[in-house]
C-alpha cells in the first residue's frame, strides 16, 4: 500500500510538470496576443497617373512593435509591400499601370510585428480596401423669374490617358437642400448626353441650394459636387 501511495504522488508530480508554465513562455503568451491593425482606407482612388496615400498603424499596436510587413496582391498579380518600422508607414503608392481597379486584401506577415530583438510581440491584422478610378462633376444655374436651368457636366478618371474625361450617359441626380437646413433632398434624375453633360429646367419660386450626385460604377468612385445657390 505504501508503494502504491509512493507511485501515486510520483506520477501526480510528473503530471504536474507537463502542465507548468515556465515565467518566460507566460510573458511570450501574452506579448504575441497582441494585436496590430494598418489603417488603409477602404476607398482607393485614382485621380492621376500615380496617386500617393497615407496610411497610419492603429493604436492597438504595441509600443514595443519596431517592424511589420503588409503584403497586398492585386488582381493582375503585380504585389504592394508595405514595411512599417518604428510606428510610421510608408505611403502607399498607386499607378495606373501597375494598380487595377479591384478589391485587394493587405495580409500581414505570418512572422508577426517584431520588436528590437526580433522577436514576435503583435499579430498583424489584414486590411481590406478597393481601388476605382475618381470622378468629378459641377452643376451652374442661371436663373430668370422662377425659372432655374441647370446644366450638369460629369468627368472619371481615364487611367488610359491619365487625365479627366467626359463621361458620356452617366444617369445623375440632381439634389437641393433648403435654405437654414442641413437635409438634401432629390429633385430629379438626368443622363449625361455624348459630351457628358445634362440640362434640366426647374420652377422653384424661392432660392435653394443644389448640387449634383454622381453614383459609382463598378470601376468608378461616386462623387458629390460642390453646392450652389440660386
Amino acid at each position: 500500500m505504501k508503494l502504491y501511495k509512493t507511485l501515486l504522488a510520483a506520477v501526480a508530480l510528473m503530471a504536474a510538470s507537463l502542465v507548468t508554465v515556465q515565467p518566460g513562455q507566460a510573458a511570450t503568451t501574452r506579448a504575441t496576443a497582441a494585436t496590430c491593425s494598418l489603417k488603409v482606407p477602404p476607398r482607393l482612388a485614382m485621380t492621376a497617373a500615380s496617386t500617393r496615400y497615407d496610411i497610419p498603424l492603429g493604436s492597438d499596436c504595441p509600443a514595443t512593435m519596431v517592424s511589420g510587413l503588409w503584403t497586398a496582391t492585386f488582381k493582375n498579380g503585380n504585389v504592394e509591400d508595405v514595411l512599417c518600422q518604428n510606428g510610421t508607414c510608408p505611403r502607399i503608392l498607386l499607378s495606373t499601370d501597375y494598380v487595377p481597379v479591384g478589391k485587394v486584401t493587405w495580409v500581414g506577415s505570418p512572422y508577426g510585428g517584431v520588436d528590437q530583438n526580433n522577436q514576435k510581440v503583435a499579430t498583424l491584422l489584414p486590411a481590406y480596401s478597393e481601388v476605382r478610378l475618381g470622378s468629378s462633376a459641377s452643376v451652374n444655374a442661371g436663373r430668370k423669374g422662377t425659372r432655374t436651368a441647370f446644366l450638369t457636366t460629369v468627368w472619371y478618371f481615364n487611367p488610359k490617358t491619365n487625365t479627366y474625361s467626359r463621361w458620356a450617359g452617366r444617369k445623375l441626380l440632381l439634389q437641393y437642400q433648403e435654405i437654414g437646413t442641413t437635409t438634401w433632398k432629390g429633385l430629379a434624375y438626368t443622363t449625361t448626353n455624348a459630351s457628358g453633360q445634362a440640362a434640366y429646367t426647374y420652377y422653384p419660386g424661392r432660392t435653394r441650394r443644389y448640387r449634383v450626385y454622381v453614383p459609382a460604377s463598378t470601376s468608378v468612385w461616386d462623387y458629390y459636387s460642390p453646392s450652389i445657390s440660386r
